[in-house]
């Protein structure tokens, strides 16, 4: 099994690719959208900040709760890296005082032990929107970093 350091550690990294993945946006990338229905990239990142947080509840208080992805008139760049920064510090703080094999309840059938929920919520779902991040990057014109560390031309051959 692994340990609750290295799921920490795991986490913090995912974190920090996704953050790879915001820092390369502009103001004017901040409303845009690829189609009408589909999130815009503020959308897409507020989406993924909150659904953070709503994950993170979920593991201390067994409850969720998610704030939206509504993006404040006037909302820049800069705020979307300031926010994507704040909820992962916050997430990963709160991990450490967290009790992951404690059994919390979800949206839908059993409940299951707290590690699950970083596994699915934190790790799974984000790897998920930091991937349609990155495709909206390259709709936008702008180099997305590595999903995973590596382009697929940098891979041994």
């Amino acid at each position: 099994m692994i340990g609750k350091e290295d799921l920490i550690k795991y986490a913090t990294n995912v974190h920090a690719r996704t953050y790879e993945a915001v820092e390369r946006l502009r103001d004017e990338d901040v409303d845009w959208r690829p189609a009408p229905g589909e999130f815009s990239v503020g959308e897409l990142v507020t989406h993924i900040a909150n659904t953070r947080l709503m994950n993170l509840g979920g593991i201390q208080t067994g409850e969720i709760h998610y704030r939206g992805h509504v993006v404040r008139p006037g909302t820049d760049a800069l705020a979307l890296r300031r926010l994507i920064l704040r909820t992962g510090k916050k997430v990963i703080a709160g991990l450490v005082d967290a009790d992951l094999e404690k059994y919390i309840p979800q949206t839908i059938g059993e409940p299951f032990p707290a590690w699950r929920r970083v596994m699915g919520g934190l790790i799974e779902h984000e790897t998920h929107h930091r991937s349609q991040l990155c495709e909206y990057l390259r709709q936008l014109g702008l180099e997305p970093p590595p999903l995973f560390g590596l382009h697929a031309e940098q891979l041994p051959r």
